[in-house]
């Protein structure tokens, strides 16, 4: 089962692309010679690397596929006080780098809240938008009455402690770098029961600890920047994407961002498809990994 494992994932190739700001913006890709391209952004405290390890979906639905890290992700180069639209302008650099004129977005959790800031800024680049347990803005005056108590937290401690929100992803990063197994076991206790049984799968489980390992690999400076973009208010564009098929994908045992963000998206999107999968939870890009891609590309 292991040299399973690792053979699947070596299916996905590494790479990386110089910004014009002579920064690294680091990705996996796979299927280059596939017509329907599909960009997927990674979730908080996560990485490129999370993604489904199993190629063989991505040929079935002739994808071209890349999953891009942001700033102190993976082998990114760290950008300080960047901003989502600053990464909204670099995913555009990597498009163009590539001669990619339309793409799919698929954004995972806060990948989410980045798809929908990129579609704002660059609807003409945008084939569909599929918002997965997706994050929402964190300083939306429409959205605080709704947000999750740990993003509640999290705007809360960005705003008025910044260095103990800093202090506080460094000293996760040294407890995965000390004691890996550990951490990872301590983390699927607190998982729902139906994020349990994706984890479970010793497949989706080696995609799930190589995220986040390269998610906190840089002292957590990464994931602190990150919160920061993430807090950061962003310019609200008039009418972006009415053009533009939206699918929202959630899952009913989610308890990261739940049912009650995604309604919100939903009335922000009135066209939109909504999927509501009532045995899943936030791992549900996973689990329904085959049903996204179809839909993105359908």
């Amino acid at each position: 089962m292991q040299r399973e494992i690792i053979n699947i994932m070596q299916n996905y190739y590494e790479s990386f692309i110089v910004l014009s700001n002579n920064q690294k913006l680091s990705y996996i890709g796979y299927g280059d010679t596939n017509e329907n391209t599909v960009i997927f952004l990674h979730g908080f405290g996560s990485s490129a690397r999370s993604i489904h390890p199993d190629t063989k979906i991505l040929d079935k639905y002739n994808i071209r596929f890349f999953a891009l890290n942001r700033p102190g992700y993976g082998e990114s180069d760290f950008d300080l006080g960047y901003s989502m639209e600053d990464y909204a302008d670099w995913v555009n650099e990597f498009l163009m780098a590539k001669g990619i004129q339309k793409a799919s977005l698929i954004g995972w959790s806060a990948g989410g809240l980045y798809s929908q800031v990129f579609t704002g800024k660059y609807p003409e680049k945008v084939t569909c938008l599929n918002l997965v347990s997706s994050a929402i803005p964190l300083n939306g005056s429409e959205t605080k009455r709704i947000l999750p108590m740990n993003w509640k937290m999290i705007r809360i401690m960005n705003r008025y402690i910044p260095l103990m929100t800093k202090f506080y992803f460094q000293s996760l990063s040294k407890k995965v770098a000390k004691n890996m197994d550990a951490t990872i076991q301590e983390s699927i206790e607190q998982m729902v029961e139906e994020d349990k049984k994706v984890v479970n799968n010793p497949i989706m489980q080696a995609a799930i600890i190589k995220g986040t390992v390269e998610g906190y690999k840089n002292s957590g400076i990464g994931v602190y920047y990150d919160a920061l973009a993430l807090c950061k208010k962003f310019k609200v564009f008039k009418n972006p994407i009415s053009n533009i098929k939206v699918n929202i994908w959630q899952g009913g045992k989610d308890t990261i961002w739940t049912a009650e963000t995604s309604n919100y998206l939903r009335e922000k999107y009135p066209n939109s498809t909504y999927t509501y999968i009532d045995n899943a939870g936030h791992l549900l890009y996973l689990s329904q990994w085959d049903e996204i891609l179809k839909s993105s590309v359908g």
